[in-house]
């Protein structure tokens, strides 16, 4: 019987705490990782850039191309606009024409960003 509690507490311990065990599955973290940079490369190769992803898009939807907040804007740079729910594509030329149509430029529209919380 002693020796049943000390290897029945040993397992609960050891599966507690995670101790020898491994898995080579990826984790919903990594996966998150994955979808991130598959966006982020589509996003540059339509013409976005590293200062509009990690000023606009990160802070807007964390880089996800369906984000809905609860006032119903949508897409990478947070819109109500049609190109919102586009491609990754259609996204990215929208944040860099509205960027330039409201701002002059996507620098100013990150420094709007940046002083304002929104753009």
């Amino acid at each position: 019987m002693k020796k049943l509690l000390i290897a029945s507490f040993a397992s609960i311990t050891i599966a507690a705490t995670g101790l020898g065990v491994s898995s080579n599955a990826p984790t919903a973290d990594a996966a998150e990782t994955q979808s991130n940079n598959d966006v982020y490369s589509q996003f540059i190769e339509a013409g976005g850039t590293k200062a509009l992803w990690d000023n606009i898009v990160m802070p807007e939807s964390s880089g996800n191309p369906d984000a809905v907040n609860e006032l119903g804007y949508r897409g990478l740079g947070q819109t109500k606009e049609a190109w919102g729910t586009g491609s990754v594509e259609e996204q990215t030329k929208g944040m860099i024409k509205y960027a330039e149509e409201r701002y002059g430029s996507i620098d100013a529209a990150i420094d709007f960003r940046l002083a304002n919380g929104w753009w």
